[in-house]
């Protein structure tokens, strides 16, 4: 039996590497995003006068915001640091959590402790609460590295969580045969974690980044609901008028700038970054599922 999720995520996967690479050089795309403040059109035989936002038209297939920003070239001009971002995180929390998991792979000493304390402490909270939490504390809220800070808290929040299971799978590896025998001969640690542990876990590795990727795409846009930004700067906007002013530019940063709109019914500056959210998460859901039935069956 073909193995559809992996056709149809490898698919999607492809398609948001074109548009990360090739998007913001075609054709319809607006890569400087510029802004359009009033335009002509013809309506009933006579130049009229309209502004933004316009609607969906050959000229902005999906309209544009209130700005007159086209939301189609957002959407890909903002899909490259999109998508490097989650995967930034995501590669941060699994280079915490697997080496974690290694180390403590005989459920005793002070590691162990400590990721068995941190996966309890994170599991109390939701992601995305422990997230805003530690976020709007006044050293990271200031602070001038706050897109390092906050890529490692978004990373650290669920990296006990892998930690654990690297554990668990690395303990499950140790009492069997050939890793007893490679105990018995001598073989240091590291040549053990090398020829064995790595090799044997790696798929199961591989599935879980990806899925873990589609979550942490899901953390970024609940942050974004509630006002949580990454990256940010203390700027005046008005007169004698302060407020934190988002410095990164993605497709969470585009659902929090319309946020507001929710409240009022109005979805039709939201549901487009949303939807490319979502595509995203199902993308990497189903590579992971794909990679899982994979090796299953090379197993």
């Amino acid at each position: 039996m073909k193995n559809v999720p992996l056709w149809i995520g490898g698919t999607l996967l492809a398609f948001f590497v074109f548009v990360m690479l090739a998007g913001p050089y075609m054709p319809f795309i607006d890569k400087d995003l510029n802004k359009e403040p009033s335009r002509w059109v013809m309506k009933g035989g006579k130049q009229k006068l309209t502004l933004p936002p316009y609607k969906p038209s050959p000229k902005n297939w999906l309209g544009s915001d209130k700005r007159g920003v086209d939301n189609l070239s957002k959407l890909v001009v903002t899909a490259k640091d999109t998508i490097l971002l989650v995967l930034t995180i995501t590669s941060v929390r699994y280079a915490i959590g697997v080496p974690l998991g290694l180390i403590a792979r005989k459920k005793k000493g002070f590691i162990h402790r400590l990721i068995t304390f941190w996966n309890q402490l994170c599991s109390y909270l939701p992601p995305v609460f422990a997230s805003a939490l530690l976020l709007a504390l006044p050293f990271f809220l200031f602070s001038q590295q706050r897109m390092g800070w906050a890529i490692l808290i978004l990373a650290g929040v669920e990296a006990g969580r892998v930690a654990i299971t690297i554990q668990q799978q690395a303990h499950k590896m140790a009492s069997e045969p050939y890793m007893e025998a490679g105990t018995a001969l001598g073989l240091r640690t590291r040549t053990l974690t090398k020829n064995y542990y790595i090799p044997v876990m790696f798929p199961e590795v591989i599935v879980n980044f990806c899925l873990d990727m589609g979550k942490v795409m899901l953390l970024l846009g609940q942050l974004a609901i509630v006002n949580i930004f990454l990256g940010h700067e203390w700027k005046e906007v008005n007169y004698y008028v302060m407020e934190f002013v988002e410095t990164g530019y993605n497709w969470a940063t585009i659902l929090s700038k319309h946020r507001a709109d929710i409240w009022l019914g109005k979805f039709q500056f939201v549901v487009y970054p949303a939807f490319a959210m979502m595509l995203l998460i199902i993308t990497f859901n189903l590579l992971g599922e794909g990679l899982r039935r994979r090796f299953q069956v090379k197993g």
